[in-house]
């Protein structure tokens, strides 16, 4: 059972794999902040199904909601809004596994984020597994360089080859934030409250805030890009599907160990990337890949001991 939350994070990092490849084939129809929104208009009611379901399989009540929940939550939200807003820019760049490798850089992040400033604690074998997958991600991102730089879009006033690393690097520090206050928000609930409980109703409170915010902006400056969304109904509830699968079993995790634990754990979604590039967008791999994929798994065995 202590290394429950290690298979809840590898789950939760083959379903985000799922919902950035829906993110982007979406993106190619919609803006980035409509493409955004779908994600979370189509997981909200799944969401509720998910926590009423866990209600009447525990038995437990609804915890009461409180300021400290909400504060951060709302945080969550936005922050949450602004990354995917920035990963979905980054694929109009260039290559889908060059993308999503960049933003992995959320891992030493959130560790220093939230050791320096949060309620983190790590142990020293915690930083050593964090340090071996971040390890194997550089193994991984050095045998895509090549197309990162040939595949780069442009951003006025950056470098055209600047422009990836630009997008990758807020994208992670704004994702970052917003596992940190996902973790606080989650350690506000009653703790009489059991872990799928405050799981499931940490996530619903967080993106029912978020479905409200960022539904009132996009009413307020996209409203005919709003609409056709529901034009694309089969893409959209899969990026819903994978995306409430993806936060359940993010939520689950987080509400059993670090933020910056999960996150790291998540690296493994880069092995669920270079595939879905190769059989789906048919792009490249590069043998050097390989020893950065057996670097990542040596990293999620050292969290057993963390």
């Amino acid at each position: 059972m202590d290394s429950i939350w290690i298979w809840a994070s590898v789950g939760a990092a083959f379903f985000q794999a799922l919902r950035y490849a829906g993110l982007k084939v979406l993106n190619q129809r919609l803006s980035p902040q409509v493409t955004t929104y779908a994600r979370i208009l189509f997981t909200l009611p799944l969401l509720v199904a998910y926590l009423v379901g866990i209600l009447w399989w525990t038995g437990e009540p609804l915890p009461p909601l409180n300021q400290k929940l909400v504060i951060y939550s709302i945080i969550a939200a936005i922050t949450q809004f602004l990354g995917t807003v920035l990963v979905v820019r980054l694929f109009q760049l260039g290559n889908f596994a060059v993308a999503t490798l960049i933003i992995k850089a959320d891992v030493i992040m959130t560790a220093l984020v939230g050791t320096a400033f949060f309620s983190e604690t790590i142990t020293p074998i915690g930083w050593v597994a964090i340090a071996v997958t971040m390890l194997g991600v550089v193994v991984i991102s050095s045998g895509r360089s090549t197309a990162a730089s040939n595949t780069a879009g442009t951003v006025r006033g950056v470098h055209p080859g600047a422009a990836p690393a630009v997008f990758g690097l807020s994208s992670a520090l704004v994702y970052s934030l917003s596992y940190l206050c996902l973790r606080e928000g989650i350690l506000a609930i009653d703790p009489a409250a059991g872990t799928l409980v405050r799981a499931a109703y940490s996530v619903l409170v967080m993106m029912t805030l978020s479905a409200v915010m960022v539904g009132v902006y996009l009413l307020a400056r996209e409203p005919r890009e709003l609409a056709r969304m529901f034009s694309f109904p089969k893409l959209c509830w899969f990026i819903g599907t994978t995306s409430a699968l993806g936060s359940i079993g993010w939520f689950f995790a987080a509400a059993l160990t670090n933020a910056s634990y999960v996150a790291a754990v998540a690296q493994v979604q880069i092995v669920f990337t270079l595939l879905l590039s190769y059989f789906y967008f048919g792009e490249r791999i590069h043998a050097l890949e390989i020893a950065g994929i057996a670097i990542i798994v040596t990293g999620l065995i050292l969290f057993r001991m963390a």
